[in-house]
């Protein structure tokens, strides 16, 4: 259950919405649009309510790096519209939006999301996108690391292993965080 939330001092975390990652094999348990309509669902109804709203975005170069084709015996190479995101936002000039580029699994280490957080006395993240085993954990992890209070919305995350997302919705994210759903989570701001 979520108790009440001090939107100002939250930020909406959305991991890796990007076309190349979005489009690149099928997610499970839920599919790409499902996840991304939960998303701009999310952001529709929270923008203008909260300290922040952080899209993360892995750079292809690095991903191709992070994921070395070992038969090949050279980075994986991607399509050109693999950077691009799928989540936008109408108004990207709104002060209370960031986009934060990442060159490790997770959105924290080598980037300036904490200093961001931080400036604006966040407190609280709400945290989706994929995979759910992968960036969206790396990044949930650190964040309790660095204390800050998170929220996993389960089903605006996907992975392409649906054991591996239950496994971690089940058994590791509820050591670190709140996990609610989509609909949960925007009930508790009507």
């Amino acid at each position: 259950m979520i108790e009440t939330l001090n939107l100002k001092k939250c930020a909406f975390v959305a991991i890796d919405l990007q076309k190349g990652i979005l489009n690149s094999g099928t997610l499970t348990p839920y599919l790409a649009s499902e996840v991304l309509q939960k998303n701009e669902q999310l952001v529709a109804a929270l923008l203008e309510k909260l300290g922040l709203v952080a899209l993360v975005k892995v750079d292809a170069t690095t991903f191709g790096y992070l994921n070395f084709d070992l038969k090949k015996r050279q980075p994986l190479t991607l399509a050109k519209d693999y950077d691009e995101l799928a989540l936008k936002i109408e108004n990207s000039t709104k002060a209370n939006v960031v986009t934060i580029t990442k060159h490790n699994p997770g959105a924290f280490f080598g980037t300036d999301l904490d200093l961001q957080l931080r400036r604006r006395g966040i407190d609280t993240l709400i945290l989706t996108g994929v995979a759910t085993e992968n960036g969206v954990y790396a990044t949930a992890l650190d964040a309790y690391q660095f204390g800050y209070r998170v929220i996993v919305v389960e089903d605006a995350c996907s992975s392409r292993d649906e054991e591996l997302h239950r496994i971690f919705m089940t058994k590791l994210y509820p050591k670190i965080s709140l996990v609610t759903s989509s609909t949960e989570l925007l009930g508790t701001f009507a």
